[in-house]
Order: C-alpha cells, then sequence, then structure tokens
C-alpha cells in the first residue's frame, strides 16, 4: 500500500520522495561499524558488522567469496568476486555491505554496467540511511558512481533524477535545477516530473504542482501517487470541482481500505 498523506517540509518530501523509489518491503540494514569504508570503496579490507545472524551456509559463502576476492590478484576476476560478494548481501538486505563491494567491483573493473549496480546500491542504502553524516556519505558516493555512468551515458535521465534527490536535505536548488534538466530533456520522465511536483507543494507554487501532475498522470496514469497528489494539487489551488472528480478517481484505482479512508476524508474537506 502506498501512504498517501502530504506533510509539507523539507524532510517529509524528501522521505516520500525516496520511498517511491524503494521496493516496498521491510528491510533489516546492518550497522556499519567502520564508518568511513563507506567511502573508501578501494579498501580491501572491510569489516561488516550486522546485527542479525547468518546461517553458516551464508557465512560460509561470504568467506569464500572473500577469500577469492582477497587473493586473486587479477583485477576483473577480484571485481567479480566483489560483485558476487555485493550480490549476497543485497539479498541479505545489507545494503551498506552490498554497496561498498559494488563500488570495489566498479573501482577494479571500470565500466557502465558497474558504475550504475554501484550508484543504485548505494541509492539504497543512502535511501535507508537516519543519520546525517551516513547519509552525507552515501550520497556522495551515489552521485561518484551516477556521475560516471551519465559521462558514459548522459541519456539515463532516471540516474540523473535519482542523484538530484540526494541534493535535496542541504542543497534543494541543486536538486530542482538537475530535475528541471531531466524533464526539459525527457518530458515525459516519471521521476522527474513526480519530484519536481512535490517539491511544487512544498513550495506552495500549486499552479506548477498542477501542471507537474497533469503531465505526470497523462503519460503513467497508472502512476497512483501522481494521481493523488494531483487531487491535492487541484485542492490546494482553489479548483474543488477538479479535485473532487480527482480523489474519485483515486478510490476506484486503489480499493485498500486505508486509502478508501483517507480519500474519503478529503472529500469530506472539500463539501
Amino acid at each position: 500500500m502506498w501512504l498517501p498523506k502530504l506533510i509539507l517540509t523539507a524532510a517529509a518530501l524528501v522521505l516520500i520522495a525516496l520511498l517511491y523509489l524503494l521496493p516496498k518491503v521491510v528491510v533489516d540494514n546492518e550497522q556499519q561499524e567502520n564508518a568511513s569504508a563507506i567511502g573508501e570503496t578501494t579498501d580491501v579490507e572491510l569489516i561488516e558488522s550486522h546485527n542479525q545472524e547468518l546461517a553458516e551456509a551464508e557465512e560460509l559463502a561470504i568467506e569464500n567469496l572473500k577469500e577469492g576476492f582477497n587473493t586473486d590478484l587479477n583485477p576483473e576476476k577480484s571485481a567479480t568476486f566483489a560483485d558476487s560478494l555485493g550480490g549476497l548481501f543485497a539479498s541479505l538486505n545489507f545494503l551498506d555491505s552490498a554497496a561498498l563491494y559494488y563500488g570495489v567491483a566498479a573501482e577494479l573493473d571500470p565500466m557502465l554496467v558497474r558504475w550504475l549496480k554501484a550508484g543504485e546500491s548505494y541509492f539504497e542504502a543512502y535511501s535507508y540511511a537516519v543519520e546525517s553524516e551516513k547519509q552525507q556519505a552515501l550520497g556522495e558516493n551515489v552521485r561518484k558512481y551516477f556521475n560516471l555512468a551519465l559521462e558514459s551515458d548522459p541519456g539515463l535521465y532516471d540516474v540523473k533524477a535519482k542523484m538530484a534527490l540526494t541534493f535535496l536535505p542541504s542543497q534543494p536548488m541543486q536538486a530542482v535545477l538537475l530535475l528541471r534538466e531531466v524533464v526539459e530533456q525527457d518530458p515525459e520522465n516519471e521521476l522527474g516530473l513526480y519530484n519536481l511536483g512535490l517539491l511544487s507543494l512544498q513550495s506552495q507554487q500549486f499552479d506548477k504542482a498542477v501542471n507537474r501532475f497533469e503531465a505526470l498522470t497523462k503519460s503513467h496514469p497508472e502512476n497512483l501517487e501522481g494521481q493523488f497528489y494531483l487531487g491535492v494539487s487541484y485542492s490546494e489551488n482553489g479548483d474543488l470541482a477538479k479535485a473532487k472528480e480527482q480523489f474519485e478517481l483515486v478510490k476506484t484505482m486503489d480499493t485498500d481500505p486505508e486509502v478508501q479512508v483517507t480519500i474519503d476524508e478529503y472529500l469530506e474537506k472539500l463539501k
């Protein structure tokens, strides 16, 4: 279920934007004690400290891959071991460790597919990070690998949109500028339109929010969050008739009882 609650604060918008991009699962992330290692992806002496016990087979698999990684002097083969370690940690939802090893693989064997994997993995870890210092370090790595990918292929507009989100906590205008670049180059980009719409709501530029969410729902009608926030934008912009029509549409698109109750609450306010 998506959560259609609008709290117009910068912090809430960052959370909403990131939650939109994440898989709808609960993740038990690890507590990474070696904080400096987050930014040092070339360090082969990586230490993980996880808050859940691993099965014996999982521990053995990790140790075998680490042994291969540490003893193989061929960079491409070492990158393969690092990539496998990243995949194993990702499957266990140890997001920091997954990002670290994907980053190592990208350093040892630089190529677009590895830069994208490292950037996506760091982005996921960033999205779940709570401490601002850790989030900042993870965000820097997101931008590092995504920038490398964009240098190789400037047409990766979703990558650019995700990278923009890492600027929201500390440099919101930089985030806005990057998102604008995305929709200028790709007018139907889902991530760009969605997040620009959210930011327009946050800054109470309701006419712009309407424009962004109308464009989003026209090109991506299945986007429930966009459909909902279009209704909010109409309401905040004073177009109550369109807001009512839009909320009624959302009710037909998601039958979840909690969503139905929330929409009914908004409709009641429009009377």
